[in-house]
């Protein structure tokens, strides 16, 4: 494996690293594109949906067997499964699927995810940037969206995403971390410490964050043409 794969599969990793994998429960909730189900399907999607929180994910895809293929819900919880499982492939043609419903911006996402994986980061940012756009509001995608701006050493605009991120959800516990990875890029050492220590994160856990943003720097990446930034959508 060349140095450009190599930086560009480093790069995938911690991008997936500081990304949210799952939407939080109120902003999923009224989001089924309004279709009707019964009580018993309700029960059991709540049921797999905390399956997929808990990281149970063979057992939700066990359950997920029988699910109704149509419904939005299930292609999410599907797709996420099937991601965290490692089947790339089948999860993303569900997020794909999942992009031509009212959940446009979950599938945009889990795309730009698995693309980020597969070492595709210009296309990974479309993706992201298209998800952002349909979900402007929705925090985890704008934290996901400022990890990938990362990748292409444009750290103002990436706090500027984890600052919305936070504002929007107060307390993320990703988006925190991501601002002070970007802090500690962007030179700003001493702001980074300070937002760790007032944010409750261990001074190991300081220093794991310190060796992420170390991979961000290696020349192999910074100069490679693989990492720069995908035209906007």
């Amino acid at each position: 494996m060349n140095k450009v794969t190599v930086a560009a599969y480093s790069v995938a990793f911690i991008i997936l690293s500081g990304c949210s994998s799952m939407p939080s429960t109120k902003q999923i909730a009224a989001n089924n594109c309004n279709q009707a189900m019964s009580k018993e399907e309700s029960v059991t999607l709540d049921l797999i949906e905390q399956q997929v929180t808990e990281k149970q994910y063979y057992s939700a895809l066990a359950y997920l067997e029988k699910a109704p293929d149509n419904s939005p819900r299930v292609l999410r919880l599907r797709a996420e499964a099937q991601r965290n499982t490692g089947m790339l492939t089948e999860a993303y043609a569900s997020y794909r699927n999942l992009s031509l419903s009212c959940m446009a911006a979950y599938g945009h996402a889990g795309m730009a995810k698995i693309l980020a994986t597969r070492g595709d980061i210009p296309q990974a940012h479309q993706q992201m940037l298209k998800a952002r756009r349909l979900a402007p509001s929705n925090a985890d995608i704008r934290n996901d969206y400022g990890f990938i701006l990362l990748a292409h050493k444009d750290f103002k605009a990436a706090q500027r995403e984890f600052m919305t991120a936070l504002q929007l959800q107060p307390g993320h516990p990703v988006a925190i971390r991501n601002m002070v990875m970007s802090l500690i890029l962007d030179g700003d050492g001493r702001t980074a410490l300070r937002m760790a220590k007032n944010n409750g994160i261990p001074s190991s856990e300081f220093r794991e964050l310190l060796s992420q943003a170390n991979s961000f720097k290696q020349p192999s990446i910074a100069g490679n043409n693989i990492v720069r930034k995908g035209a906007a959508l």
